[in-house]
């Protein structure tokens, strides 16, 4: 997927110079790319169905393998000329994901995770290192990782890239995020945090444990538990502090 990933981004970049419109790339361009990785995923794994951001299903649900991804997630950072621009991908196996990879495309580094085996960042050069480890050594950090979202009341961030955003509380830049997002932007990154040893709860507290295989809305907050333990005996409800959904 990596070689892929590099594709996209030399395709994506020679469209931005040809000065192609926005429509064009998520109408066009984007449901193409994902029909490729769809064909190289098929070639390697046989059983195996796709969720896009801009395909939707495509193939059987019900497969061995499910490929959900957004592979330009911030393409309108991209367009703008703006940093926060990714290729987001993760396989689910049997209805649960147990792989990602979060290319930063404006680096080339990228974040994987496979379940039960860590999390780790990669940088352009492809030296390693453990997520978990990384974000103790971060120094400072942001309140909150805000995602499609504006906050009553919160100080916070938002790289308008729901991968990266995810990764980035990986990686110890936030203490906590919320969020409001589609399965194809946010499984991926899911991933990466949980094998971080990050946790995911909706807007009402309640555990999220899985990403659904399914093309829908996700609300949730991530931290580490004891960080949502703490921000639950402020917040009844996140929906008290939303001021704004995008």
């Amino acid at each position: 997927m990596l070689d892929h990933a590099r594709k996209v981004n030399k395709e994506a970049s020679e469209l931005r110079e040809r000065g192609t419109s926005y429509r064009v790339l998520i109408k066009e361009y984007k449901p193409m790319w994902e029909m490729e990785l769809y064909s190289l995923l098929k070639s390697e794994l046989g059983d195996v169905a796709l969720l896009g951001r801009d395909s939707g299903l495509v193939g059987d649900k019900d497969a061995t393998w499910v490929c959900i991804c957004d592979l330009l997630d911030g393409s309108l950072n991209f367009m703008c000329g703006l940093k926060y621009y990714a290729y987001s991908a993760a396989l689910a196996r049997n209805g649960e994901v147990v792989y990602a990879l979060v290319v930063d495309l404006d680096d080339m580094s990228y974040y994987r995770a496979e379940k039960g085996h860590g999390a780790h960042y990669v940088t352009a050069d492809g030296r390693s290192q453990e997520l978990r480890k990384a974000a103790l050594r971060v120094p400072a950090s942001f309140q909150v990782i805000a995602t499609n979202v504006a906050l009553k009341n919160v100080h916070s961030v938002e790289l308008r890239c729901t991968a990266l955003e995810l990764c980035a509380l990986a990686k110890g830049a936030a203490e906590i995020g919320i969020g409001y997002t589609w399965t194809p932007e946010f499984a991926a990154g899911f991933l990466v945090a949980r094998e971080s040893g990050l946790s995911f709860v909706d807007w009402d507290f309640r555990p999220i444990d899985r990403v659904p295989i399914e093309y829908e809305k996700v609300k949730y907050v991530c931290g580490t538990p004891k960080v949502l333990k703490e921000f639950h005996a402020r917040v009844g409800s996140v929906s008290e502090i939303i001021a704004e959904v995008y």
